[in-house]
C-alpha cells in the first residue's frame, strides 16, 4: 500500500522516520521515543489534534514549571528593587510615558543621565528597542498600585522597584525553556536539571536577573527561536514554525543587534526543511524540485513569523523619527572600532571580562560540543553559529565590556546556547562518568555559583566607582571584580557586625574630611551602635549650628526607648553610658543644605565632630565606618545612593533599601508580605512537583 505508507510516513516526526518503526536506541543515545509510553504516543502523533495534545503537554509539563518556580524564587528572593544604568531608565521612561501618556517620547524635565536621541517635533526619544518597555507594563502597574494616593516619591520609587522585577520572570521562564530543550533533544532530566542550573545559578544570568537590562529578554527570546524552529522540523510542526519566525522578529523588536541572528536561524530552517525530505517508506527519492518547494514554503511560513516583530520595529520607528528604518543607532554603525584580537581577548580572556569565568558553562560547552555534533549536527551548527557570530559581532564594538557592568554582559544572551552545548558533559556527569568529568564539572557549577553571588550581593558599580583604572580592573588577576566583590563584602560586614567596635551607621553622610571618620552630619536621625559584652562610656561633640531661616533644630538623644532633649546651638558634649546591645539615636529637624562647591541639596540635622568610646574596664574601642546615608528626595536623582563607594550599603538586595526608602512602613510591609509571600508559593510549588517527578531519567 504505496500510497498509505506515504502518508503514514508524512505524519510521523522527523526523528521516529529516521529511526524506523522498530527502534530500540535508548534515550541516551539520542533517541527520545524509548519511553514506557512510546507506542501510545507515536500512535497519537498518528492525527493533527493529537500534535496538539502532546505539545501542550509538553508545555505544561511538571519539570520544566519546576526550574521556572525555583528559579523564580532565587530571583525574587535575591532581587535589587532598582536600576544600574542610564540604559534601564531610558526604557523606564518609556514604560512609565505608554502607561501614563499612550505616547512614546520623554518630555518630563527629568536631570538623569539618559542616552537620548532627537527625533519627531524635537522631541526626546529612548534609542532602544520597544519590546523590555511594553513588557515591563504590567510590573510598572503594580509599582503604580502600591503607591495609589502617596506622593510622587513613593510612585517614584515603587514603579521602578515593580519594573526591575521583570528580569526575574524573564530569567526563570528561560531556564524552562532550557531544560524543556535539552529534554527534547534527548537528554535525561538529571542532565537537564544540571544545565538548567549551570545557567540560572552558576553564570551571570542570576545578577543580570535583578536589572531592567533588555540582554535577559534577548537570550529568552534566542533561546525559542532555536527551541521552536528544533521542534517544528523534529515534529514536522507547522505551528511550531511560525512560533519560531515570531520570537525570531521580536528579538528585532528588543536589541537591534539581535538581528545578526536571523540568518542563521533562516539557513537552520532551510536545511532542515532539506534534510527533512528523505526518502519515503518505499525509498523512493524525493526530486530536488519538490525539495526546493518544501524548503521555500517552510522559509516562508518562518518569514511569515516574522511581520509582527518587524511591524512593531517600523511602527516604533516611524512614532520617534518618522522613518521606518530609522532606529536611533545610526551612528552606532561606524563605532565598530576596537581591534578584533583586543576585543576578544577582554571578552574571552580577561580576568575581568572573560565570559568564561562570569559564565564557567562556556569551558564545558567546548567539551560538550563535539559530542552534541554527533547526535544532532544541524542543531549544533546553528548554535556554535550563533554563539561565534555574537562574540566577533561585540569583540569589534567600541564599548566591548558593556559598559561599567557586570562581566560580559553583551555576551549575556549566548548563554542559554552554551549551556545546550554542554548538556552532553552534563549527562555523562550525571550518569556517574568517569571521576574527572564528575569533579571537573562540580568545580565549574562552584565557580560559577560563587562568582555569581559576588554580583549579587554587591553593586557592580561601587567596585567600577572607586578609582581603579579600568585597564586594571579587566585585565589584572588582582583587581578583578571577581575578588574585590568578595573583599567589599567581607570589610563592610565586619565593619558593621564586627565585635569590640562602636559603629557610625544608618543615618549619617559620609565624612566632610578625606581619610578621616569626623566631622560629619546626620540625617534627620543618625544611628551609633556598639558591639561589646559589656557597658561603653560614649563621648559625642555635636554642633547644631543652622543657617538663618532654619527650622529649629530641637535635637535629642534616644536610646533604650528613652529619649532625652540635648542643647543645641554651636555646641555641646554628649557622656552617656550605653548597655550592651544597645543602639543609641541622634535626632534633629532636619533643613536644607547646598553641599559645597555643587549645586545638590541634602537634608541634615547636627553634625558630629568628635566621638570616642571606653568600656567599663577602661578599655578603648575602635570606631567603624557603616555609614548608609539617607536617600536623596527623588528615587529619579538616587543613582549615588546605590553605588557611591562611600555609602556602605552591607548588600544589594531589596529588602535593605525598602526599609530606609520613603514608602513609609505600612506600604513597606504589603510589599514585603507580596514578595515573600510569591517566593514562598514559587519556591514550594517548585519543590512540590520536583518530589513528584524527580530528578530521575
Amino acid at each position: 500500500m504505496p500510497g498509505v505508507s506515504k502518508r503514514l510516513s508524512e505524519t510521523l516526526p522527523h526523528d521516529a522516520r529516521r529511526f524506523g518503526p522498530l527502534s530500540d536506541r535508548r534515550a541516551g543515545e539520542g533517541n527520545t521515543f524509548a519511553r514506557p509510553t512510546f507506542f501510545l504516543e507515536r500512535m497519537l502523533l498518528l492525527t493533527t489534534p493529537a500534535r496538539a495534545f502532546m505539545f501542550c503537554r509538553m508545555m505544561t509539563a511538571r519539570a520544566p514549571l519546576a526550574a521556572f518556580c525555583c528559579l523564580l524564587a532565587l530571583y525574587l528572593l535575591t532581587a535589587s528593587g532598582h536600576f544600574y544604568s542610564p540604559d534601564e531608565e531610558a526604557m523606564y521612561y518609556v514604560t512609565r510615558t505608554i502607561a501614563t501618556r499612550a505616547d512614546v517620547a520623554i518630555e518630563d524635565g527629568d536631570l538623569t543621565p539618559m542616552p537620548l536621541r532627537e527625533g519627531r517635533d524635537g522631541r526626546r526619544f529612548s534609542p532602544y528597542g520597544i519590546l523590555p518597555s511594553l513588557a515591563a507594563l504590567p510590573f510598572f502597574a503594580l509599582g503604580a498600585l502600591f503607591s495609589s494616593g502617596a506622593p510622587v516619591e513613593v510612585y517614584e520609587y515603587l514603579t521602578r522597584f515593580g519594573v526591575s522585577l521583570l528580569n526575574a520572570v524573564v530569567t526563570a521562564a528561560t531556564g524552562a525553556v532550557l531544560f524543556a530543550f535539552v529534554a527534547a533533544l534527548g537528554y535525561d532530566r538529571r542532565a537537564a536539571w544540571l544545565t538548567t542550573a549551570a545557567f540560572g545559578v552558576a553564570s551571570l544570568a542570576w545578577p543580570y536577573a535583578r536589572t531592567f537590562f533588555s540582554e535577559p529578554l534577548t537570550g529568552l527570546l534566542l533561546l525559542c527561536a532555536v527551541e521552536r524552529a528544533y521542534a517544528a522540523q523534529a515534529q514536522n510542526d507547522r505551528r511550531a514554525l511560525l512560533a519560531a519566525g515570531v520570537v525570531a522578529g521580536l528579538l528585532i523588536a528588543t536589541r537591534i543587534a539581535a538581528a545578526i541572528a536571523l540568518p542563521f536561524l533562516a539557513l537552520y530552517v532551510a536545511m532542515a526543511a532539506w534534510s527533512h525530505q528523505s526518502p519515503d517508506l518505499d525509498g523512493v527519492s524525493i526530486g530536488v524540485a519538490a525539495r526546493l518547494r518544501t524548503v521555500a514554503a517552510r522559509l516562508g511560513r518562518w518569514g511569515l513569523g516574522l511581520v509582527p516583530g518587524m511591524t512593531l520595529v517600523i511602527g516604533y520607528n516611524l512614532a520617534r523619527f518618522g522613518m521606518p528604518l530609522a532606529s536611533g543607532y545610526g551612528d552606532e554603525a561606524s563605532a565598530f572600532t576596537t581591534p578584533l584580537l583586543t576585543g576578544l581577548t577582554g571578552l574571552l580572556l580577561s580576568s575581568g571580562k572573560s565570559l568564561f569565568l562570569y559564565a564557567p558553562v562556556a569551558l564545558l560547552a567546548l567539551a560538550g560540543a563535539p559530542l552534541l555534533w554527533r547526535r544532532r549536527r544541524l542543531e549544533t551548527a546553528l548554535l556554535i553559529g550563533l554563539v561565534v557570530a555574537n562574540v566577533l559581532l561585540y569583540a569589534h564594538w567600541h564599548a566591548w565590556d558593556g559598559g561599567g557592568v557586570w562581566g560580559p554582559r553583551l555576551l549575556l544572551p549566548i548563554v542559554p546556547l552554551l549551556a545546550v552545548l554542554a548538556a552532553p558533559v552534563f549527562e555523562r556527569a550525571a550518569a556517574g562518568g568517569s571521576i574527572v568529568t564528575r569533579s571537573v564539572t562540580g568545580a565549574i557549577l562552584a565557580l560559577g555559583t560563587i562568582n555569581a553571588l559576588a554580583g549579587v550581593i554587591v553593586n557592580p558599580s561601587i567596585y567600577l566607582n572607586t578609582g581603579i583604572p579600568r585597564r586594571l580592573i579587566y585585565f589584572d588577576a588582582a583587581h578583578s571584580p571577581l575578588l574585590a566583590h568578595w573583599r567589599i563584602a567581607a570589610e563592610r560586614w565586619q565593619a558593621r557586625y564586627g565585635d569590640g567596635q562602636c559603629v557610625l551607621g544608618d543615618g549619617f553622610y559620609f565624612s566632610e574630611a578625606r581619610n578621616a571618620l569626623l566631622p560629619r552630619m546626620t540625617g534627620g536621625w543618625g544611628v551609633i551602635a556598639c558591639h561589646n559584652n559589656r557597658p561603653a562610656l560614649l563621648t559625642i561633640r555635636i554642633n547644631d549650628d543652622r543657617p538663618a531661616g532654619a527650622p529649629p533644630g530641637n535635637p535629642t538623644l534616644d536610646i533604650a526607648g528613652r529619649q532625652a532633649a540635648l542643647r543645641g546651638g554651636q555646641g555641646s558634649v554628649v557622656r552617656i553610658m550605653v548597655p550592651p546591645g544597645e543602639s543609641l539615636v541622634l535626632r534633629a529637624q532636619p533643613f536644607t543644605q547646598t553641599i559645597p562647591g555643587t549645586e545638590r541639596q541634602r537634608m541634615v540635622g547636627l553634625r558630629v565632630d568628635e566621638i570616642s568610646a571606653v568600656d567599663d574596664r577602661g578599655g578603648r574601642l575602635p570606631f567603624s565606618d557603616a555609614a548608609i546615608e539617607p536617600p536623596p528626595a527623588s528615587p529619579r536623582y538616587r543613582w549615588g545612593w546605590y553605588f557611591v563607594p562611600t555609602v556602605r550599603h552591607t548588600t544589594d538586595l531589596w529588602i535593605g533599601y525598602l526599609l530606609r526608602s520613603e514608602v513609609g512602613p505600612l506600604r513597606a510591609a504589603a510589599v514585603v508580605a507580596l514578595m515573600i509571600g510569591v517566593v514562598l508559593a514559587a519556591g514550594v510549588a517548585g519543590a512540590w512537583m520536583l518530589k513528584g517527578q524527580g530528578v530521575e531519567r
